[in-house]
């Protein structure tokens, strides 16, 4: 039997954004840890001056989990991840399927790597604010059953 492209979009999404929720969460765990204030360290961080702020990146993951079927604060951003993971839970997979050979199926398909680039550059703006993650949390999502 084929790999339907629901097969393919559903869990590399939902994985990814059990990651970004994980890392997000060991952010504000971190930041309160060390008597910091999650919300001024982390929504506003970049990586570099023409590099958009993690508060982007985890809009865009997940809008672009949104797009292919104000300032906020972290608690705004898990709020957001959760949101979108239900909404591919509750997907008609028959509709994404039946995309599958048309236009709409390809850019279905070329969502997957916009998705993993504002995921790598989310973590890598929380580890460059030295929240104490590591590949294994960017990963392990994915290895798990």
């Amino acid at each position: 039997m084929a790999l339907t492209l629901s097969e393919v979009v559903i869990p590399t999404f939902t994985k990814g954004l059990t990651t970004l929720s994980y890392l997000l969460t060991v952010a504000q765990e971190h930041a309160k840890s060390n008597y910091l204030d999650p919300d001024a360290e982390y929504p506003n961080a970049r990586l570099a001056d023409d590099i958009l702020p993690l508060t982007f990146q985890v809009q865009n993951v997940t809008k672009t989990v949104r797009k292919t079927l104000a300032r906020l604060e972290v608690d705004d951003l898990l709020a957001r991840v959760v949101k979108t993971k239900e909404l591919l839970a509750g997907v008609d997979r028959g509709v994404i399927d039946a995309r599958a050979d048309r236009p709409l199926g390809q850019q279905t398909i070329q969502g997957i790597p916009n998705f993993f680039f504002h995921l790598q550059t989310a973590y890598t703006i929380l580890r460059a604010k030295g929240v104490p993650i590591r590949k294994r949390d960017y990963i392990g999502s994915f290895l798990a059953q």
